[in-house]
């Protein structure tokens, strides 16, 4: 009799082992799963110069398959960046008659439930005349490529 409940509390231990593994193998490819689905709820993180309303007009005008949010808690992925403008020179503008400005920008979706990276791009524009709204075009579009992949 006491053999046979040492067995059965082993076979018990055993059985919530395997389901325990195979929970976490299960949540495990789920978090490390880096593809962003259409409809995705995007909430882009403010900017202390305003890009990020440049990229939330970008991703709107380059119809990339996601929703975007204000409020945080809402959202599936944060999208986060850093940015850099360089205004021409007197030079520039009085020798080429150009205003074009340097725009640099970098990207990165993150996946709040998981945390990880889940798309990033960088963009240099050296000679942009559209500064802001080229970069940020630059990103919703190879955001969109990324979403219409399924990569």
């Amino acid at each position: 009799m006491i053999k046979l409940r040492i067995l059965f509390i082993g076979l018990l231990f055993c059985l919530s082992v395997v389901a325990s593994f195979s929970q976490t193998t299960q949540n495990s490819s789920e978090e490390v799963n880096p593809r962003v689905p259409k409809g995705a709820k995007i909430f882009i993180s403010p900017l202390e110069n305003g890009y990020h309303i440049y990229l939330a007009a970008a991703i709107q005008k380059k119809q990339v398959p996601v929703v975007l949010v204000i409020d945080k808690s809402r959202a599936d992925f944060e999208l986060t960046a850093v940015t850099e403008s360089e205004k021409a020179g007197w030079a520039k503008m009085l020798f080429l008659s150009s205003g074009a400005s340097a725009e640099q920008a970098s990207f990165q979706l993150v996946n709040i439930k998981s945390g990880t990276v889940s798309f990033g791009y960088n963009v240099n524009k050296s000679n942009s005349n559209k500064g802001k709204q080229s970069s940020s075009e630059a990103c919703a579009k190879h955001l969109k490529e990324k979403i219409e992949s399924g990569k």
